[in-house]
């Protein structure tokens, strides 16, 4: 594959030779698989009530109780908590420990992560596998997941604050939470791509027919990759409002389609990322314009001539569109318990990881590759 690459004039992200790509790319993939559990554990902390449960942070770790006086004592600090004081008031020992391990096992998976990261990279690097390029990539993403710890204090902190109204439950703020989702899913996306690009550093060809079906059907992959991304955003905004303790009928939001107080904010924009309503109404209108599109995506392929394997991919997508939908129905009507609710963002997560294979799949060959396939077509 590196020789086929290299003639064709495609600038491979690693050096000396397939096997080094292979080493290279099965460790971007088990990063990328480490990031979507990382994901999925903060959805369940999330879901449990535990994310309040640790009081403070420390960059280089914490030290868990390990005696019962430290375990008391760790108890009092959240019992100086507004959750404790309007949620959990009366909580025994036994119950704290639950969410305390919870948030304790979410933020020391993510440290983890670092050094899986950080270790193997530093080795491909002195073997010389890694170009410059890549190298500028990893770093970039290494970065980014450094402050995606800071980013989740920040989220963490906020629900530590006495909420403004006594009636009001102590939660994290919703912009803070989209923040911390929206980076997790920027990280995994940027290794998975890469990681797609270290094993298949050119998409599949086989025709002229075949590329320009791709180049036709690439044009409609990327608005719908869009839409599937900003549905999955939105649902972080869902998770930090509570809205999916709202409204628990479908397709009727209550007794009406539409609720009044959906536009009952001021300004007219706090409605979308803080009225339980809007958001919630914004989430269905968005989840039904993902299913379409890529039902509409999976019709236009149909009537295309385009590689088979492309073709399978399409119609995996709709199967996951579709299911996540039925999970995101299921998690509304059964109020939101924690398999569905987590089900559901794994779902969104899976549905992401498709539309981010298709698209890459569908890129443009090199220029090279395009000629010499014309040429061979010449030759018949």
């Amino acid at each position: 594959m590196a020789s086929g690459a290299a003639n064709s004039g495609l600038k491979l992200l690693v050096t000396k030779g397939p096997q080094a790509q292979n080493a290279v790319g099965i460790w971007l993939f088990g990063c990328a698989a480490w990031v979507f559990s990382l994901v999925i554990l903060g959805g369940i902390t999330r879901l449990t009530r535990s994310g309040l449960s640790m009081t403070d942070w420390k960059f280089t770790g914490e030290i868990p109780p390990m005696s019962d006086e430290a375990w008391l004592q760790e108890f009092e600090k959240y019992k100086q908590s507004p959750e404790y004081k309007r949620v959990n008031k009366g909580m025994s020992l036994e119950d704290f420990k639950f969410i305390y391990w919870m948030e304790y096992a979410h933020r020391m998976w993510g440290r983890a992560l670092g050094f899986v990261f950080a270790g193997p990279f530093a080795y491909f690097i002195a073997k010389g596998y890694v170009t410059r390029q890549l190298g500028l990539r990893l770093s970039a993403l290494f970065a980014l997941g450094g402050g995606q710890g800071l980013i989740g204090w920040w989220m963490v902190k906020s629900g530590l604050e006495e909420p403004t109204s006594e009636y009001v439950q102590p939660r994290v703020s919703p912009y803070r939470l989209a923040t911390h989702l929206t980076s997790a899913f920027v990280i995994y996306c940027g290794i998975l791509w890469t990681a797609l690009s270290v094993v298949m550093p050119y998409p599949p060809t086989g025709s002229m027919n075949w590329v320009n079906g791709a180049a036709n059907i690439r044009k409609l992959a990327i608005p719908v990759s869009a839409v599937v991304g900003i549905t999955a955003i939105s649902g972080a905004f869902v998770a930090g409002n509570d809205a999916g303790h709202a409204y628990n009928s479908f397709p009727k939001m209550g007794d009406t389609w539409i609720p009044e107080d959906v536009f009952s904010m001021e300004p007219f924009i706090r409605n979308f990322v803080e009225n339980t309503s809007t958001v919630q109404l914004n989430h269905r209108i968005l989840a039904t314009a993902t299913l379409l599109s890529v039902g509409g995506l999976w019709l236009a392929a149909r009537r295309i001539d385009m590689h088979p394997a492309v073709k399978s991919l399409i119609g995996s997508t709709l199967g996951m569109a579709a299911l996540q939908v039925t999970l995101g129905i299921s998690t509304l009507l059964m109020y939101v318990p924690t398999s569905l609710g987590s089900a559901h963002q794994a779902g969104a997560l899976t549905l992401l990881s498709l539309m981010i294979l298709l698209t890459h799949t569908l890129r443009r060959p090199s220029p090279a590759l395009l000629k010499s396939l014309a040429t061979s077509v010449k030759s018949i």
